[in-house]
Protein backbone atom coordinates (compact mmCIF):
# COMPACT_ATOMS: atom_id res chain seq x y z
CA UNK A 1 0.00 0.00 0.00
CA UNK A 2 1.35 3.43 -0.96
CA UNK A 3 2.15 5.90 1.77
CA UNK A 4 -0.37 8.78 1.62
CA UNK A 5 2.26 11.23 2.92
CA UNK A 6 4.84 10.36 0.24
CA UNK A 7 5.38 13.13 -2.31
CA UNK A 8 3.81 12.62 -5.73
CA UNK A 9 6.65 12.11 -8.20
CA UNK A 10 6.49 13.21 -11.83
CA UNK A 11 6.01 10.44 -14.39
CA UNK A 12 9.09 8.75 -15.79
CA UNK A 13 10.32 9.86 -19.18
CA UNK A 14 8.60 6.94 -20.93
CA UNK A 15 5.31 7.61 -19.18
CA UNK A 16 5.26 11.29 -20.09
CA UNK A 17 2.52 12.19 -22.63
CA UNK A 18 5.05 13.74 -25.02
CA UNK A 19 7.08 10.51 -25.13
CA UNK A 20 4.43 8.77 -27.22
CA UNK A 21 4.77 11.55 -29.83
CA UNK A 22 8.57 11.33 -29.78
CA UNK A 23 8.49 7.55 -30.18
CA UNK A 24 6.07 7.93 -33.10
CA UNK A 25 8.29 10.55 -34.75
CA UNK A 26 11.23 8.16 -34.67
CA UNK A 27 9.31 5.24 -36.17
CA UNK A 28 10.02 5.70 -39.86
CA UNK A 29 8.97 3.06 -42.39
CA UNK A 30 12.26 1.27 -43.13
CA UNK A 31 10.79 -0.50 -46.17
CA UNK A 32 9.87 2.84 -47.72
CA UNK A 33 13.37 4.16 -47.04
CA UNK A 34 14.92 1.03 -48.59
CA UNK A 35 12.80 1.45 -51.73
CA UNK A 36 13.81 5.11 -52.09
CA UNK A 37 17.41 4.96 -50.87
CA UNK A 38 18.51 1.32 -50.99
CA UNK A 39 21.26 1.91 -53.56
CA UNK A 40 22.58 4.99 -51.70
CA UNK A 41 22.82 3.78 -48.09
CA UNK A 42 24.87 1.06 -46.41
CA UNK A 43 22.29 0.36 -43.71
CA UNK A 44 19.01 1.49 -42.18
CA UNK A 45 18.66 0.72 -38.48
CA UNK A 46 16.90 1.84 -35.35
CA UNK A 47 19.44 2.86 -32.71
CA UNK A 48 18.31 4.18 -29.33
CA UNK A 49 14.79 4.50 -30.74
CA UNK A 50 15.86 6.65 -33.71
CA UNK A 51 16.08 5.76 -37.40
CA UNK A 52 19.69 5.94 -38.55
CA UNK A 53 20.84 5.81 -42.16
CA UNK A 54 24.52 5.00 -42.73
CA UNK A 55 25.88 6.47 -45.97
CA UNK A 56 29.22 6.63 -47.75
CA UNK A 57 30.45 10.19 -48.08
CA UNK A 58 30.14 10.22 -51.89
CA UNK A 59 26.39 9.45 -51.47
CA UNK A 60 25.51 11.60 -48.45
CA UNK A 61 24.32 14.63 -50.41
CA UNK A 62 22.25 12.43 -52.74
CA UNK A 63 20.66 10.75 -49.70
CA UNK A 64 19.79 14.14 -48.20
CA UNK A 65 18.44 15.42 -51.53
CA UNK A 66 16.24 12.34 -51.93
CA UNK A 67 14.95 12.61 -48.37
CA UNK A 68 14.17 16.28 -48.96
CA UNK A 69 12.69 16.14 -52.47
CA UNK A 70 10.77 12.85 -52.56
CA UNK A 71 7.08 13.69 -51.92
CA UNK A 72 6.53 10.53 -49.86
CA UNK A 73 9.44 11.34 -47.57
CA UNK A 74 9.43 15.18 -47.39
CA UNK A 75 12.29 15.63 -44.93
CA UNK A 76 12.47 19.36 -45.64
CA UNK A 77 13.41 20.64 -42.20
CA UNK A 78 17.15 20.67 -41.51
CA UNK A 79 17.49 20.20 -37.76
CA UNK A 80 21.25 20.00 -37.32
CA UNK A 81 24.60 18.77 -38.52
CA UNK A 82 27.26 17.76 -36.03
CA UNK A 83 30.20 15.40 -35.77
CA UNK A 84 31.85 12.87 -33.48
CA UNK A 85 35.55 12.18 -33.16
CA UNK A 86 35.92 8.40 -32.75
CA UNK A 87 39.61 8.58 -31.78
CA UNK A 88 39.19 7.16 -28.28
CA UNK A 89 36.79 4.32 -29.17
CA UNK A 90 38.02 0.80 -28.48
CA UNK A 91 37.24 -0.17 -32.09
CA UNK A 92 38.94 2.93 -33.55
CA UNK A 93 40.09 2.79 -37.16
CA UNK A 94 41.73 5.77 -38.92
CA UNK A 95 39.43 5.13 -41.90
CA UNK A 96 36.46 6.22 -39.75
CA UNK A 97 38.00 8.75 -37.39
CA UNK A 98 35.07 11.16 -37.71
CA UNK A 99 31.33 10.62 -38.06
CA UNK A 100 29.27 13.47 -39.51
CA UNK A 101 25.64 13.38 -38.43
CA UNK A 102 22.83 15.15 -40.31
CA UNK A 103 19.43 15.32 -38.58
CA UNK A 104 16.36 15.91 -40.74
CA UNK A 105 12.66 16.22 -39.91
CA UNK A 106 9.51 15.85 -41.99
CA UNK A 107 6.87 18.33 -40.87
CA UNK A 108 4.30 16.73 -43.21
CA UNK A 109 4.82 13.21 -41.83
CA UNK A 110 6.06 14.15 -38.32
CA UNK A 111 9.07 11.84 -38.70
CA UNK A 112 12.79 12.30 -38.09
CA UNK A 113 15.91 10.57 -39.42
CA UNK A 114 19.62 10.73 -38.74
CA UNK A 115 22.19 10.27 -41.52
CA UNK A 116 25.65 9.17 -40.36
CA UNK A 117 28.74 9.31 -42.56
CA UNK A 118 32.19 8.12 -41.52
CA UNK A 119 35.20 10.15 -42.67
CA UNK A 120 38.87 9.13 -42.65
CA UNK A 121 41.46 10.80 -40.46
CA UNK A 122 43.65 11.85 -43.42
CA UNK A 123 40.82 13.47 -45.45
CA UNK A 124 37.86 14.64 -43.33
CA UNK A 125 35.84 16.10 -46.22
CA UNK A 126 32.14 15.78 -47.09
CA UNK A 127 29.79 17.56 -49.52
CA UNK A 128 28.08 20.69 -48.24
CA UNK A 129 24.30 21.10 -48.04
CA UNK A 130 24.57 24.51 -49.74
CA UNK A 131 21.51 25.04 -51.91
CA UNK A 132 19.41 22.48 -50.02
CA UNK A 133 18.78 24.18 -46.68
CA UNK A 134 19.12 27.86 -45.87
CA UNK A 135 20.64 27.32 -42.42
CA UNK A 136 22.86 24.37 -43.29
CA UNK A 137 25.97 26.33 -44.30
CA UNK A 138 26.07 28.20 -40.98
CA UNK A 139 26.06 25.02 -38.93
CA UNK A 140 28.65 23.48 -41.26
CA UNK A 141 30.94 26.37 -40.37
CA UNK A 142 30.62 25.45 -36.69
CA UNK A 143 31.47 21.79 -37.40
CA UNK A 144 34.45 22.96 -39.46
CA UNK A 145 35.56 25.31 -36.68
CA UNK A 146 35.34 22.73 -33.90
CA UNK A 147 36.36 19.50 -35.71
CA UNK A 148 38.26 20.62 -38.81
CA UNK A 149 35.85 18.81 -41.13
CA UNK A 150 35.82 20.38 -44.60
CA UNK A 151 32.51 20.82 -46.45
CA UNK A 152 33.28 20.79 -50.16
CA UNK A 153 31.24 23.29 -52.15
CA UNK A 154 30.75 25.59 -49.17
CA UNK A 155 31.14 29.20 -50.39
CA UNK A 156 32.45 30.67 -47.13
CA UNK A 157 34.00 27.94 -44.98
CA UNK A 158 35.80 29.82 -42.23
CA UNK A 159 35.82 29.93 -38.47
CA UNK A 160 32.70 31.15 -36.74
CA UNK A 161 33.53 30.63 -33.03
CA UNK A 162 37.31 30.60 -32.74
CA UNK A 163 39.63 33.41 -33.93
CA UNK A 164 40.72 33.16 -37.58
CA UNK A 165 44.36 32.66 -36.58
CA UNK A 166 43.55 29.70 -34.27
CA UNK A 167 45.41 26.61 -35.51
CA UNK A 168 43.58 23.80 -33.68
CA UNK A 169 40.14 22.18 -33.56
CA UNK A 170 38.91 22.12 -29.93
CA UNK A 171 36.41 19.24 -30.16
CA UNK A 172 38.90 16.75 -31.54
CA UNK A 173 39.77 14.10 -28.96
CA UNK A 174 43.50 14.74 -29.31
CA UNK A 175 43.03 18.36 -28.20
CA UNK A 176 43.69 18.61 -24.42
CA UNK A 177 40.77 19.56 -22.18
CA UNK A 178 42.84 22.34 -20.63
CA UNK A 179 43.85 23.67 -24.04
CA UNK A 180 47.37 24.29 -25.23
CA UNK A 181 47.89 27.56 -23.38
CA UNK A 182 46.57 29.62 -26.26
CA UNK A 183 43.92 31.37 -24.17
CA UNK A 184 46.67 33.39 -22.56
CA UNK A 185 47.83 34.49 -26.02
CA UNK A 186 44.45 35.35 -27.61
CA UNK A 187 44.42 38.78 -29.16
CA UNK A 188 42.05 41.07 -27.32
CA UNK A 189 39.27 42.84 -29.25
CA UNK A 190 40.88 46.22 -28.74
CA UNK A 191 44.11 44.92 -30.34
CA UNK A 192 42.41 43.93 -33.60
CA UNK A 193 42.62 46.47 -36.43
Amino acid sequence: MADATAPKLPPTHDAHPRSARVHKENQVDHDLLRRKLGHLVKSIDTLHGQTVLKAERQHTRAVIETLRNDPELSFRYFTDVTAVDNLRREDFEPARRFTVIHNLYSLENTKRVRIETDLPEHDPTIASTVGLFAGGPWVEREVYDMFGIEFSGHPDLRRVLMPDYFEHFPLRKDYPLTGLGERDNFIRAEEVD
